[in-house]
């Protein structure tokens, strides 16, 4: 019975066992910190107590002896019985004295007559060592993670399923998804990452399991990353977002790395965050020191590189080309991106040349752009881009430091090697097209914006060279100009800079396109041009647009009253008529005239001085009207006829009513003279 009872203590002992060494190794794999002296002291408890078992089973056995014999109950006895009974027992104790000592001496003399043992019972405290063991198998279970030892069950993660909907019954709405670690976990693994972060918003930490919770901050970090290195949509995040993003996983891996702080993964995905944070040494760092926790493979060390790259890039920015070329190495080691070496020294001199750009150096940025020209090893991709890159920079140089003509051949060049062929008829239309380029832009070698950049800044630079003669642009330069506004605008429609510009020059060249013109540069204010001079050429073109609209309206109505007028004269008319008649502004009033029949309407005969002083004064005035408000270099010849015309009819009144008042007097005169 013992030994059943030590067996039954000894698989208690071999449970708790099982129990702590299913924690440790929980642990050791979620990266918690393992409950090493409990599963020790487990295991030695359970093998302690098999031993006992054992022990107990084979080796704790009673010896065989003779039968023991109950004794028989007591008998009353008389004080007489009871007193030779004592005197017996003191007499057998003497004699049992005297014996042993006899004994020891024969056996001193002779070993061999040494009497046989007399036959024991079972030990009892194997069982007692059993419980005990026990007892402490339960305390020790208390040395680690209670968490661990019994965790919570995973629940399988599913795909919602849509709402029943009966036919002829309101649509159902759609209830919202329970924010479980199931279906949060769904959500992440099918990429679906905004729909995971947004469940997660609804998620509380405090109500899930200590290994839920590591899930949950690794998952929730995980979707935070992926949202800015792979956005579902494929458009790239904003510059805050991305940084939020970013800090809120590092805050969550922090967490999770104090709870587990051995989870490989926590800590390689914090060195990847980093990195893209741009902390390549602290991200490079934090990566390797999680990779001897993980299975080797080719994105570590993708990863690894692009650190390395970056770093390099950095030392070359430094001037520190030995640490750069050291860099390089261990990048040439790891293999997986050893051809992007040159392009690191490509980007590096590219940096440098921007650099001496912005800071005035020409002849630096284009002694760089030699250097750039010299890098070997590119691929086919990289060389050709490498290629586009020193063209364009070389326009670049060139127009920042102020050599418009060596830009301008410069440009020319770029478009005679790049320039896709059969290009399609320059046409006004280019400037109203709202929706599609006019060039496809998957045929184009590069990108159209850069395309439609290079034609603009052509335009610049031509306008820049004209105006240096101080004179005003020809109708050629016009049109070359146009041109490559209009080129610019086949490669990106409604472009506002290159859409504002063409308005302008039409504005000034071309008074046949001021409406076109007008409309042009109205929609690129709309679309966000920021050139103060713009809006004040539209308003001032506005301006001058209608007040041309209300001296053409003021012109037709006084050329339709003066050719209508009988006591102008046929000539007159016909004169008038052939010289404004070539204006089509002009001809709805020769119409009108013509329908009328005011044209055939023969001359009233003489002139009197007061149809001639009220038409001089009808002309004059629309005259004076016009010089008003029109422009003053315009209107020059106008005014010196103005004041001639007022000259005359001044002259016209002054002298008929001289000629009234001598009437007057000679009449008064020639009546004294006659009637006295």
């Amino acid at each position: 019975m013992t030994a059943l009872l030590i067996w039954f203590l000894a698989a208690v002992g071999v449970v708790l066992a099982g129990l702590a060494t299913r924690a440790y190794l929980l642990e050791k794999r979620e990266g918690l910190p393992p409950s090493s002296m409990r599963f020790a002291i487990s295991i030695a408890i359970a093998v302690a107590l098999l031993g006992t078992a054992v022990f107990q089973t084979v080796f704790n056995k009673p010896s065989s002896g003779p039968t023991q014999v109950e004794a028989p109950e007591p008998v009353k006895r008389d004080a007489t019985t009871q007193a030779q009974i004592a005197g017996l027992k003191k007499e057998i104790a003497d004699l049992g004295e005297q014996l042993a000592k006899k004994q020891a001496e024969l056996e001193k003399l002779d070993p061999t007559m040494a009497p046989p043992a007399e036959p024991s019972a079972p030990a009892q405290w194997p069982l007692m060592i059993a419980i005990a063991l026990v007892l402490f198998g339960f305390g020790a279970l208390a040395l680690g993670d209670l968490q661990t030892l019994l965790p919570r069950k995973k629940t399988v993660a599913q795909e919602p399923e849509a709402p029943t909907q009966t036919p002829g019954s309101p649509q159902a709405l759609d209830k919202p998804e329970p924010a479980t670690l199931a279906s949060f976990t769904a959500h992440a693994n099918a990429g679906r990452y905004k729909a995971a972060l947004a469940m997660a918003g609804r998620m509380s930490a405090e109500t899930l399991h200590k290994l839920e919770v590591i899930d949950f901050l690794y998952l929730r970090a995980f979707c935070s990353v992926m949202a800015v290195a792979a956005p579902e949509d494929g458009n790239a995040v904003t510059h805050q977002e991305r940084t939020e993003k970013l800090a809120t996983a590092q805050k969550d891996l922090a967490s999770l790395l104090e709870l587990a702080p051995h989870s490989a993964e926590a800590q390689w995905l914090l060195g990847y965050t980093k990195a893209r944070a741009g902390e390549w040494q602290a991200g490079l760092d934090t990566m390797r020191a999680a990779k001897t926790g993980l299975e080797s493979n080719n994105a570590s060390e993708v990863n690894e590189s692009v650190c390395l790259l970056m770093l390099a890039e950095g030392k070359l920015a430094a001037a520190d080309n030995e640490g750069a070329t050291k860099l390089f190495d261990e990048v040439t080691q790891l293999g997986v991106l050893a051809g992007q070496i040159p392009v690191a020294m490509v980007t590096h001199r590219i940096l440098t040349v921007r650099s001496h750009i912005k800071e005035g150096k020409f002849a630096e940025a284009a002694e760089g752009i030699a250097r750039v020209r010299q890098v070997e090893g590119l691929d086919e991709k990289a060389q050709r881009a490498t290629t586009v890159a020193c063209d364009v920079y070389d326009v670049a140089i060139h127009y920042r430091s102020g050599d418009m003509d060596k830009a301008l051949a410069a440009t020319r060049e770029f478009m005679s090697h790049w320039l896709p062929a059969q290009l399609p008829d320059v046409e006004d239309q280019a400037a109203d097209e709202f929706l599609l380029p006019a060039i496809d832009k998957a045929a184009l070698q590069l990108p159209n914006d850069l395309y439609r950049g290079l034609f603009f800044l052509e335009a610049v630079v031509r306008i820049e060279l004209a105006s240096r003669n101080g004179q005003a642009l020809v109708p050629d330069e016009v049109d070359v100009i146009a041109t490559a506004l209009l080129r610019a605008l086949q490669f990106q429609p409604r472009h506002r800079e290159s859409l504002a510009a063409l308005g302008a020059l039409y504005l000034a060249y071309k008074k046949d396109r001021t409406e076109k013109a007008l409309s042009w540069l109205d929609a690129a204010l709309t679309m966000g041009v920021r050139s103060p001079r713009a809006r004040a050429l539209l308003g001032e073109a506005r301006r001058a647009e209608q007040t041309r609209k209300d001296l053409l309206q003021l012109f037709r109505s006084a050329s339709t009253q003066f050719l209508s007028d009988p006591a102008v004269g046929v000539s007159v008319r016909k004169a008038l008529i052939e010289e404004l008649g070539r204006f089509d502004e002009f001809r709805p009033v020769v119409l009108d005239l013509q329908e009328s029949g005011a044209l055939e309407s023969a001359p009233s005969g003489e002139i009197t001085v007061t149809a001639l002083r009220e038409r001089a004064a009808f002309v004059g005035g629309i005259a004076s009207e016009v010089v008003r408000r029109a422009e003053p270099a315009a209107v020059q010849k106008l005014a010196d006829i103005h004041r001639e015309l007022t000259s005359l009819a001044n002259n016209v009144e002054t002298s008929s009513t001289r000629i009234a008042a001598l009437e007057r007097q000679v009449m008064e005169q020639l009546g004294r003279i006659v009637l006295r």
